[in-house]
Formats: C-alpha cells, structure tokens, sequence
C-alpha cells in the first residue's frame, strides 16, 4: 500500500440553491419565485481557477454568493416531451414517446435533456459530478453551519475520552448491510495499523441505528449518507473529517446527483410533472433523512410545482438499493434516488439499466461523510485521520467497488454541507433520532 505525498489540483464551481430553496437567507426564501429554478437550470458554469492543494487541506468551499442553479436539469424546455412531433412513438401509436429511447435527444452532460436511459448517463459518467463542474474552493470559508450545531469539540477533561480496544466502524446502510466489509479491507486494515486498535465492520441497518449508536459511543467511527450527517452532528457528537473521491487526475469526479426515475415503457410518466394527478403516482422515496431520497426532492420538486404528499404519495422503500430495485421490477412508479447508488446496483447486474429512465437530475450534491465521535481519543483519531488521507486506494478493491472513488480527502463540514444545510433549513428539519426512522 503507498502513502500518499502529493497534492491533487481541484476547482469547485459552487452550485446553489438560491433560486431553488432560497436559502441565502430566510427573506431570500421568502421571496424568491419558483420560475427562477427554471431559469438557472443546466447553465454552463465557468471553470474557476486551478489551484494545488495537500490532499489534508482540501477544503471543498460552496459559499452562498457563489452559489448558482441546483435546481436540477429538467427535460428540454422543461415543458414535456420536445420530440413528440418529430419522431412519434415506438411503433405503438398510442404510446408516448417517452417510452421510446430513439425519441432521445442526443445526451450533452454541459446541456442535459431528459428524458435518458439510465444507461446512457452511465455511459456518460453522468452519476457523479466532475472536476469541471467544481470551481475553485473559496478563500472565505464558513466560520459555522448555516443551520443546526457546529461540529463539537473533543473533551478537555481526559475522563470523557475513549480508548477502546476495538474501535466499531460502518459504512451507511443498505439492503445487505454486510456488502462492503470485504470491498473495505484495505482501509480497515490501516486503521488497524495506524491506530494500534482492532477494528471490527459494525452491520446496521439504518440511518437511525447508525446515529443512535454513536450517540450511545457504541460506534465509533461511521461512513454517514449526505443527508444524515447533520443528524449525527446535533445528536451523536460526530465529527466529519473526509469524503471519497476519484482522485485519478483532471477525469475524476466527486459527488453524486438525484436522479428520479421511472420505467422505461412507464407511459403516464415522461417528466417531473407527471407525477401529479389522480389517481395519484405512488414514488418510492428511501428514508426521512435521505438527502436525494427525501429531503432534496421534497424541496427541489416542490420549486417546479410538484409537492411531495400533495401531489403524489410517497412510499419509504428504506434505501437508494430498495428504490432502485423497486421501480425496477414495477414496486414503484417512480423514485428520486441517489445517482450513484443506482449505478452501483446496475453495475451489480440487480436490473437492467436500459429498462429505466431518467426524467429529471440535478446539479451534483457531495456524497458519504466519514466521521468519528469526538470522544475518541486524540491519539485515535490522528490515527484514524492518517488511514483515510495519507494512503491511496486507487488500486485496490475500493476504488473498483466504489466508481473510482480510492481517495480520501480533508473537509470542513460547515462549507461542504452548506448547500445540504440550506435544503434542510428551508424544510426546518428538527434533528431528532425520531425524524430518522421510516
């Protein structure tokens, strides 16, 4: 295994939601019409200005001036099916041409239109977010978060701290929650070596099971999906040190996207607002505290007019996995899912991608925290800190599971969630253990 030395080069074009949520600040939110998430969808961003950075000080800044368009890309105009005329059906007349992938326009990641395959934004890379679509980090960077508790401090007084003999790790959940303990290897391992600890892969089941039990310290260290990192953060004392990357050069790629698909042969459903009307659309969505399963569509859908609930009923399926799987095999009409989660489940051979499409993505959301609780020894944690950031996994069985994604670098929670935060705030999530549960 070899230590990482060098640095790697990034630039973050910072994607906001102040059209979308409006969350600059509450009077934004207030203000700020739903026509505007329109207008700023898919716009080509300017590539900031490369600067190299020590993999430990990557700091991934999305301050809220620069914040532009994270509404999502919405079918051509927005407005339907932009190829009905041109190119009819699939053979059936009566079918819309949606179900029809010849009907496709030809897929431009810098000007998506949808509908797509899913295969065909696979193909394309178009899961995750790439390193044009980052500008440079900001100089300004976020003294505390926008919303909810700052990350806590380790405990002056040595009596507080923990020193177990096996520190307890996991990964966020899924269907199998045991599917990763061997992809994981080569960094457990480390932690084992750079710690002096034994390390043992912790198999739970949920967001809830996860967050309550670092909160109890039964957990010490844990891989949290973007939307329950602020939970851990107020209610467990988690402390969110690193996200994982493609680190393979100018080609890389960090983040994730939702994605709400549906069928392919799905004939009711062609775009975002299909999903309304009688009888209504039952739409998987994975958990309460999901980002792009929940939260994220619940604000995002509701600034183009769709409202969760109201619009349609919303199904927890309990997973990205579930969802996937579920409007796959017809559980499901629809579902807002996690981009890359669903790549991994094609990629497994779970469903065939050419089956389901893609009516509506948004820009790119960054992905896992990996946390420790702030009670674990400093000695520990500086271990554990060094198991993720100083080695590369580029060539190991992680980066082959995980889309690339062998490198781990340094964040700051309160500027890299901000634009989480700014979705949570604007639905006034209370961070409870309650709220976590489906």
């Amino acid at each position: 295994m070899l230590r990482w030395t060098g640095t790697l080069p990034f630039f973050v074009v910072a994607v906001s939601l102040a059209g979308v949520l409006g969350a600059v600040d509450r009077d934004y939110l207030n203000n700020t019409p739903g026509t505007v998430a329109k207008e700023l969808r898919c716009d080509t961003f300017k590539q900031g200005a490369m600067r190299q950075l020590d993999r430990r000080e990557f700091i991934s800044g999305v301050s809220t001036a620069a914040l532009v368009g994270a509404a999502g890309c919405t079918g051509g105009d927005g407005d339907g099916d932009d190829n009905n005329d041109d190119n009819g059906g699939s053979g059936d007349d009566d079918a819309p041409a949606h179900t029809d992938p010849s009907t496709y326009a030809d897929f431009d990641p810098s000007s998506p239109e949808f509908p797509q395959l899913t295969s065909t934004l696979m193909e394309a890379g178009f899961e995750t977010g790439t390193m044009a679509d980052l500008e440079r980090m900001q100089e300004n960077q976020r003294d505390e978060p926008r919303y909810g508790q700052p990350v806590p401090e380790t405990p002056d007084d040595d009596s507080e701290l923990l020193d177990p003999d096996t520190l307890e790790f996991s990964l966020t959940p899924t269907e199998d929650p045991t599917v990763y303990e061997d992809t994981l290897k080569p960094l457990l391992d480390n932690i084992a070596e750079e710690t002096g600890k034994n390390v043992n892969y912790a198999s739970l089941d949920s967001y809830a099971a996860q967050v309550e039990a670092m909160r109890s310290e039964r957990l010490h260290l844990a891989g949290f999906s973007t939307g329950a990192v602020p939970y851990a953060v107020n209610i467990a004392n988690a402390v969110p040190f690193s996200v994982q990357i493609d680190g393979s050069g100018e080609n890389g790629s960090f983040g994730y996207r939702l994605w709400l698909i549906t069928q392919l042969d799905n004939e009711n459903i062609g775009e975002l607002e299909d999903l309304k009307g009688e009888p209504k659309q039952n739409v998987a969505h994975a958990d309460p505290s999901s980002n792009s399963g929940n939260l994220a569509p619940r604000a995002l859908f509701a600034n183009q007019g769709v409202v969760p609930e109201e619009d349609y009923e919303v199904s927890y399926s309990g997973g990205h996995q579930q969802t996937s799987l579920g409007v796959a095999n017809g559980d499901y009409d629809a579902g807002p899912v996690c981009s890359t989660c669903y790549a991994r489940v094609a990629r497994d051979d779970q469903l065939d991608p050419e089956k389901v499409k893609v009516i509506w993505a948004s820009e790119p959301f960054p992905t896992t925290a990996f946390s420790y609780v702030n009670t674990l020894h400093p000695d520990i944690q500086e271990g554990v800190r060094r198991a993720f950031l100083d080695y590369d996994y580029q060539d190991t069985s992680i980066a082959e599971e995980f889309e690339g994604r062998g490198t781990w670098v340094d964040i700051d929670y309160a500027t890299v969630w901000d634009i989480i935060l700014q979705i949570q705030e604007s639905l006034e999530v209370e961070y409870e253990t309650g709220n976590l549960e489906g």
